[in-house]
């Protein structure tokens, strides 16, 4: 560390007016080290009186310096030569030429008056300077003007001491003064920067009608016509960058570009601290946004979500709404549609319904396959393609079921009013054919037989049982929930009627 010093040191101004001491001869390190010590004492103005010795670990430094400063940092280069263990500082203070102890104290309270009388805070301190010791009196505002008087006393050379004898105002007219001072300034400072407000005002204003005539541009935003939240967000979105770029104009033409900063960080800090607070509705109002782009539905689709089957209504930022075949009214969290699994019912026109039928096990399966497809193909709402098929589904005690598959298009028929129909269908047809249907067979042992009375043959009725178009009760249902919600729907309507 002393090798610093003696660099630093041998930098002083001072030394390019001295002449250049020679190196003196040396025969180890510690000599060398001393050496360098002697001859910084030699070439710096204010260790000219500098006399340093060094014996068995100890250094003894004996003339005069002309301040305390110079006394401390003697010691300093002598304290860290290598193996000192002990500096015998012997230094005395030399009086400046010219000046006597109650010159300098003159000088020096001349000195702090000048200084104080140039800090408001502390032009009511009044100073006195004896012997060295500074004592400081009068009235000052706060704590914080006192502290500073006294650093600034104590930081003189030649001061010994710093008497504290100032008192802090109580006074109201006092406390305000700099407050109402203050505010009188930055009145003053507004009323000279009303040009610059009013240009700064009009660009604000010039970027609001901007903004407005961008995003109303339909040219720019038509690729987002049939999603209304994506256009809508990314119409906030330019929007928000047409009003950042705007107000930093006004900020600069201001010289108040520094506030961009601060104001960034608090928005950081806010926006995180919101981010946890309202975690879920984040999460809601993200997942509208990519079910609005994926549009994995559409209005009055029958899908079924987390268990819960129902048409579709209505999809905000926030929730979906379905209304189930019970009439219901289920609200669920967008996240929640997003992340489970979704069936939809109604994305493919055509939909397959299946039932089973048992059939004795003495039956020509052959001809019952045979009845069960002509009759599906015969009648109206299954399509002729996909074809409709009959299989074998399995061989049990007393049945043969058999599983009849049929295909529907719901844009022109109710998906449930033609399974009902084929299964009407079906079961007249196998019994005209004289398919035995039988019932679960029980072996009962009786004496006697009862009299059973012949059963009657069933009435047979031409036509559709039930209404096979796709008009739906439930869609109506849809349709007039809709009218009477409020908000925005981010669906795209769907082509043709739905039916469950």
């Amino acid at each position: 560390m002393w090798m610093w010093l003696v660099l630093a040191l041998a930098q002083d101004p001072a030394l390019a007016e001295d002449p250049v001491v020679e190196p003196i001869p040396v025969a180890n390190p510690q000599e060398q080290a001393l050496a360098d010590v002697q001859g910084v004492f030699a070439r710096v103005e204010r260790f000219d009186g500098v006399q340093i010795a060094w014996d068995g670990g100890v250094a003894r430094l004996t003339g005069t310096v002309p301040s305390v400063a110079a006394r401390e940092q003697a010691h300093t280069l002598a304290k860290d030569l290598p193996g000192t263990l002990f500096v015998d500082n012997l230094l005395t203070l030399e009086e400046q030429l010219g000046e006597t102890p109650g010159e300098r104290d003159d000088a020096t309270e001349e000195l702090l008056r000048r200084v104080f009388g140039e800090i408001d805070a502390l032009k009511p301190v009044q100073v006195t300077v004896t012997s060295g010791v500074v004592q400081l009196s009068g009235t000052v505002l706060d704590s914080a003007a006192r502290e500073q008087a006294l650093a600034l006393a104590r930081s003189l050379d030649g001061v010994l001491y710093v008497e504290d004898a100032m008192t802090e105002s109580t006074s109201v007219g006092d406390r305000l003064r700099p407050a109402v001072d203050t505010a009188w300034a930055q009145v003053q400072d507004l009323i000279a920067m009303t040009p610059l407000l009013g240009v700064a005002l009009l660009v604000l204003v010039a970027t609001w009608g901007v903004a407005k005539v961008v995003t109303g541009w339909d040219l720019l935003f038509r690729r987002f016509r049939d999603r209304p939240l994506l256009r809508a967000t990314v119409t906030r979105a330019v929007r928000i960058g047409i009003y950042a770029a705007g107000g930093l104009v006004a900020l600069e033409l201001l010289d108040a570009t520094a506030l961009v900063g601060a104001v960034v960080g608090t928005a950081g800090v806010f926006g995180l601290a919101l981010g946890f607070a309202f975690q879920d509705i984040v999460e809601n109002y993200l997942a509208g946004i990519l079910l609005s782009l994926q549009q994995p539905f559409g209005k009055d689709d029958l899908v079924e979500v987390d268990g819960v089957e129902g048409v579709v209504v209505r999809l905000t930022t926030r929730n979906t709404l379905l209304l189930t075949i019970d009439g219901n009214h289920v609200y669920l969290p967008n996240a929640t549609v997003f992340k489970n699994k979704l069936t939809n019912y109604v994305r493919n026109p055509y939909r397959r319904f299946d039932f089973p039928v048992g059939v004795g096990v003495d039956e020509d399966l052959v001809s019952v396959i045979r009845t069960g497809v002509e009759t599906l193909r015969a009648m109206a709402g299954v399509v002729d393609e996909p074809v409709p098929a009959v299989r074998i589904g399995a061989l049990g005690d007393s049945t043969v079921v058999v599983e009849v598959f049929g295909w529907v298009d719901q844009r022109n028929h109710s998906f449930l009013a033609v399974r009902t129909e084929a299964i009407r269908r079906i079961k007249e047809a196998f019994d005209d054919a004289g398919y035995d249907m039988p019932e679960p067979i029980y072996r009962v042992h009786l004496r006697q037989l009862p009299q059973v009375a012949p059963k009657p043959t069933p009435q047979r009725h031409e036509g559709a049982a039930v209404d096979l178009s796709a008009e739906s009760g439930l869609v109506k249902q849809a349709e007039e929930q809709r009218a009477r919600e409020e908000g925005e729907d981010l669906l795209i309507p769907t082509e043709g009627a739905r039916e469950t």
